[in-house]
């Protein structure tokens, strides 16, 4: 039986503050230089700047990272989306960023690496080619990296369905301009391929491969990981007016919170 996360309510306001620190010093010239792009694209001022900074940046990262030094990086120290889970061989990192476009849409990029202690790097990696045309709010659907959905994923739980390390993510979405959403799911790597959602989210609606939140551009929702009580945690939503139902442009916060808490399997 694979170890799945149960979903509950209770009633509470929760809170969560992110902090980020400037960027660690590069390790060589092809960490130098995406260093410098990835501050340059959080500086330029046109989408045509930022998408060129965009399209760069996937090959400024193969290189970086095909020279070493992604394990030896303090990433906590990184002013990016960056989850760094496990250590030794269960130990994986996730980088994403993203390009606003001039009508408030997403593009993003991004890269996930495991360790491999064959491999002379100490660890393999794989780019992330984001999808447009792919939707993160099918909470029924598997993404592959060559067709990823897209998404900032900032933080992370590293769990255990037995021996088997199972990593799960914190993702958002800066969607459009009239919504926002955030979402659970799990990653997965297997023979350079990697893929994001396994149906292990036991919900009211049955057993789906992520949890959605979907709400209006101008609130705040909450989704975080609870350390040490291996939960998660995130804002209930609902429409302002029951007559909304449906639409998530008017939908945000009350004042109870779902959740989903770990179920180990046997």
């Amino acid at each position: 039986m694979k170890s799945i996360l149960l979903f509950f309510s209770r009633f509470c306001a929760v809170l969560l503050t992110l902090g980020v620190m400037p960027p660690a010093s590069a390790q060589s010239p092809e960490w130098a230089r995406v260093v410098a792009a990835q501050e340059s694209l959080t500086q330029a001022s046109t989408e045509e700047d930022r998408l060129a900074l965009h399209g760069q940046l996937q090959g400024l990262w193969a290189e970086a990272l095909s020279t070493g030094h992604a394990f030896d990086v303090a990433w906590g120290e990184w002013n990016n989306a960056v989850v760094d889970l496990g250590k030794d061989e269960a130990r994986m990192i996730v980088f994403t960023w993203n390009v606003e476009l001039d009508d408030r849409t997403q593009r993003y990029g991004g890269w996930v690496a495991t360790a491999s202690p064959q491999s002379a790097l100490g660890y393999t990696f794989t780019m992330l080619n984001h999808d447009r045309d792919a939707d993160p709010a099918d909470a029924g659907r598997m993404h592959r990296h060559d067709r990823w959905h897209g998404g900032l994923y900032y933080s992370g739980i590293l769990t255990y369905d037995r021996n088997t390390p199972v990593y799960t993510l914190l993702a958002w979405d800066g969607a459009d301009a009239l919504t926002t959403r955030k979402w659970v799911e799990t990653v997965e790597t297997r023979h350079g391929r990697v893929r994001f959602g396994a149906p292990r989210f036991d919900t009211p609606n049955g057993l789906v491969k992520r949890v959605v939140l979907t709400y209006a551009d101008a609130v705040q929702a909450t989704l975080r990981v609870e350390e040490g009580l291996e939960r998660i945690v995130f804002d209930h939503l609902a429409p302002e007016d029951p007559s909304f139902r449906g639409q998530y442009a008017f939908y945000g916060p009350t004042l109870n919170y779902d959740g989903l808490t770990w179920r180990k399997g046997r």
